[in-house]
């Protein structure tokens, strides 16, 4: 794993509540610059990409910061002591009432590495089986159903804008052989472009 680039000189907890802190970092920058930089520290969490019937399950959701209604994959925060795999598990129960069989990890993503400290871990979930949902007291989750080529028309069209989703949807894709990795770098490359003096 790469070191830290930064050098943390002391931090001071600015809020806290059951899902996150809010954190202000004293800091030297890699470039030698001191300044100060807030964290917003979570549990780690898990994101799952649902299959079901040739399709995927997304949950629509209200989202506060959003100011609306969001689609996104399952996704929530870890119980302390909890795996990545177990979160999944668990968050895919109460969000849509899905067990599921059959589970392949994708590997993890940031949210926002500048100011969010865990990444998150990505999983698929097939071969389910349906029981009753059990979501938390303040959640008002409605199960989506669409096919892979809908939910990218839905990222292209700017109906799914959760990062996470996105990102999830990326690697759920490669892993799936839906989307083909790019064969060369110089066929796919994005031409560079200068700023206008």
């Amino acid at each position: 794993m790469e070191s830290d680039p930064y050098r943390r000189v002391c931090k001071r907890e600015l809020y806290r509540n059951p899902w996150l802190a809010v954190e202000a970092h004293e800091i030297v920058h890699p470039n030698g610059v001191a300044g100060e930089h807030v964290l917003i520290v979570t549990p780690q969490a898990s994101a799952v990409v649902v299959e079901d019937g040739g399709e995927l399950l997304f949950a629509r959701q209200p989202r506060f910061g959003a100011r609306r209604y969001v689609v996104e994959v399952v996704k929530g925060g870890r119980d302390r002591g909890e795996s990545g795999a177990a979160c999944a598990a668990r968050e895919l129960r109460e969000e849509l009432g899905i067990e599921a069989r059959t589970w392949i990890a994708l590997g993890k993503l940031y949210e926002i590495p500048s100011i969010v400290s865990d990444p998150i871990e990505v999983f698929v979930a097939s071969d389910t089986t349906r029981l009753p949902p059990q979501p938390e007291d303040v959640e008002s989750i409605e199960p989506v159903r669409m096919t892979f080529e809908r939910a990218l028309a839905g990222v292209a069209a700017g109906e799914i804008e959760d990062a996470v989703t996105v990102a999830a949807l990326l690697k759920y894709g490669l892993a799936r052989g839906l989307i083909a990795a790019a064969r060369s770098s110089r066929s796919t490359a994005i031409p560079a472009r200068r700023d206008p003096d």
